[in-house]
């Protein structure tokens, strides 16, 4: 299963292109950072497409409004949860100005270390925090969420039925052997493994 999707020459080149996004990404500035950022504290509970297309939506009130404008504009946009996730948008906006500066170098260095450094922004755990240092270049994180504990439960991989800050650690073990496996790093694979359970790469 895996491995024949891992041979789709038009997935392969779907995938390194959306890698080159990720590592220009890197290069880019605070504010593609502080972008990256809002995505992946939208997108907790929530589909992709409904954070990315509120994420577009509400980017300018997002930047610079107050809590109650930006939970209106996320409403209005059609996201589900509003009010809780302006409250951790405007919270994450302390961070903006510093971001890059602050997690870049430590990224650099150890990407395990930065990910538990971006655990102190409410809203972002470490799915969110894997996420978002996958989006700004880094792929030796996994990012565990419920389409890839569905693939890895299909595979027989795990038996768990829900992510929890304890098992997190061993999901991503299981990812990582299967990356290490298959000689990509797991941040790409995640590319993979999520279009075999949604059929897109929009992640």
């Amino acid at each position: 299963m895996l491995r024949g999707v891992l041979r789709n020459a038009e997935l392969r080149a779907k995938v390194l292109e959306r890698a080159e996004e990720f590592r220009l990404n890197n290069k880019a500035g605070e504010t593609r950072w502080f972008k990256e950022l809002v995505l992946c504290i939208l997108t907790a509970n929530s589909s992709f497409e409904s954070a990315y297309r509120s994420l577009q939506e509400a980017w300018e009130t997002i930047l610079d409004g107050s809590e109650k404008e930006v939970s209106l504009a996320l409403k209005e946009s059609g996201y589900r949860f509003p009010n809780l996730k302006a409250r951790y948008i405007v919270g994450a906006r302390g961070k903006l100005g510093k971001l890059k500066r602050w997690i870049k170098p430590i990224a650099d260095r150890d990407q395990f270390r930065a990910r538990e450094e971006l655990l102190v922004i409410d809203g972002i755990g470490m799915k969110e925090a894997s996420h978002f240092l996958r989006n700004v270049g880094y792929f030796d994180l996994a990012i565990i969420d419920r389409h890839i504990l569905h693939f890895l439960r299909r595979a027989g991989a795990a038996n768990e039925t829900k992510i929890t800050p304890r098992n997190y650690w061993y999901l991503e073990g299981v990812v990582r052997s299967i990356s290490s496996a298959v000689l990509m790093p797991p941040g790409l694979l995640d590319l993979y493994l999520w279009y075999l359970e949604t059929s897109t790469i929009l992640k």
